[in-house]
């Protein structure tokens, strides 16, 4: 799950630089970019797993279209998908690393305001949807491959303010999510409503009129409470997602 497909960004950089332009027409804006990513994921010592931590490191694929009304409302759609990618949760099994996999989609709709002087401000809401697949190996084990698959809804804040021929922005969100958690042996598991958070942090500089290049930092953490499956106890995972990416966009 990943809130942090808010593309706050493309829409502060739209109404700080072409206010104007934003004002006359409809804007639509396509951007695309890579981002390496290290993404953890936890169980307590309550889980079937005990107390362990997954790791991957991994580079990002990220894609969206982003429009705008002449009124400053905006719709985006962002979607992400990682590429050839390895996770460490059954170090204590294996030597060989196993196969990761993470996608993600957000659908987001909000209201920009850009000011006289080029700052903006932004309120936004939306719609977020993950999976991610942790091979693992089997035997020893008796299942190949656990599936975490979660959604929820969002809404957040953020702000823009140009500086060094380019323009600075932030935003803030917090998501209400519910997760499932299953192997491909019948083993289901599903955790309740929680919150969670996602920052973000970026720069965008214009090439040209239509074209700008961004480069953006995002962190999220989300705790998801399961609950009592088979013999095992109620027990949380914890999910963090860090992310360092660059990214053209388009406008038009």
């Amino acid at each position: 799950m990943k809130t942090s497909r808010i593309e706050l960004w493309t829409l502060l950089f739209v109404f700080a630089f072409f206010p104007a332009a934003a004002e006359a027409q409809n804007v639509f804006r396509l951007y695309g970019g890579l981002a390496p990513t290290t993404y953890k994921i936890s169980f307590d010592q309550n889980s079937p797993y005990g107390s362990v931590t997954a790791k991957s490191n991994y580079t990002a694929v990220n894609a969206g279209l982003t429009w705008i009304s002449p009124k400053g409302i905006y719709v985006d759609f962002a979607a992400q998908q990682s590429l050839s990618a390895t996770h460490d949760l059954w170090s204590s099994v294996t030597s060989e690393k196993q196969d990761f996999s993470h996608d993600s989609y957000t659908l987001t709709g909000g209201y920009t305001h850009a000011f006289a002087q080029g700052a903006s401000v932004s309120g936004f809401g939306g719609y977020t949807a993950s999976s991610t697949v942790l091979h693992a190996p089997r035997p020893p084990l008796t299942f190949s491959k656990d599936t975490f698959d979660s959604q929820g809804i969002f809404v957040g804040a953020g702000g823009g303010i140009p500086a060094l021929r380019g323009q600075f922005s932030g935003s803030v969100a917090i998501a209400g999510m519910k997760g499932k958690w299953k192997n491909d042996n019948g083993f289901s598991n599903t955790a309740d409503t929680t919150f969670g958070f996602s920052l973000g942090g970026a720069y965008t500089y214009p090439i040209t009129p239509a074209l700008g290049v961004t480069a953006d930092l995002r962190y999220q953490q989300y705790k998801y409470n399961f609950g009592v499956v088979n013999t095992a106890s109620a027990y949380t995972v914890t999910e963090k997602i860090t992310s360092l990416g660059v990214r053209l966009g388009y406008r038009f």
